[in-house]
């Protein structure tokens, strides 16, 4: 079965568009998603100087923008005989409507309080597989540990969880 973004009907660019604050993409994110679509729909190939170009950034801030979407699951790099291949296509598997607060909403405010901001959807992600995982009470806990040594990270959050059940 195809896939529903693999479409004919499909429109990759409205659907980046109307999504990308659900997928927690700034501007930057946004435009290199949406190159990436529109040179592969062209069959162009794309590299490092042609985002550098477009985007008016050095190589470096370059590659911090294609680093985070890699680090978010929304980009895979590799490569061929031409150069490198950009592939976009998980970031259509992500389901922004499976991530909305709809039970537990004090407690997904609790933690953006505390975080200082709104959570991303990665770290609402990885919110819910903590407490699937160990329970929202030792969550909490282990929130409260990260909020008192200073260190509010959903990693940092995870390694006090995980350290805590090797005990």
């Amino acid at each position: 079965m195809k896939k529903w973004y693999k479409e004919s009907y499909f429109d990759s660019k409205n659907w980046i568009l109307e999504n990308f604050d659900k997928l927690g993409l700034n501007a930057d994110e946004t435009v290199v998603i949406l190159l990436i679509d529109l040179y592969k729909k062209n069959r162009r190939s794309l590299s490092y100087d042609i985002f550098c170009e477009k985007l008016s950034r050095d190589a470096e801030s370059v590659d911090k923008i294609l680093s985070g979407l890699v680090d978010k699951h929304y980009l895979k790099i590799g490569s061929n005989a031409k150069g490198p291949v950009f592939d976009i296509e998980s970031i259509y598997e992500f389901d922004p409507e499976k991530y909305e607060i709809s039970e537990n909403t004090d407690l997904y405010h609790q933690v953006e309080d505390i975080f200082g901001k709104m959570l991303s959807p990665t770290e609402l992600q990885k919110m819910n597989d903590m407490i699937n995982e160990y329970g929202q009470l030792k969550f909490m806990e282990a929130l409260r540990v990260a909020e008192a040594n200073r260190k509010v990270r959903m990693s940092y959050i995870e390694a006090i969880l995980r350290n805590e059940k090797e005990r």
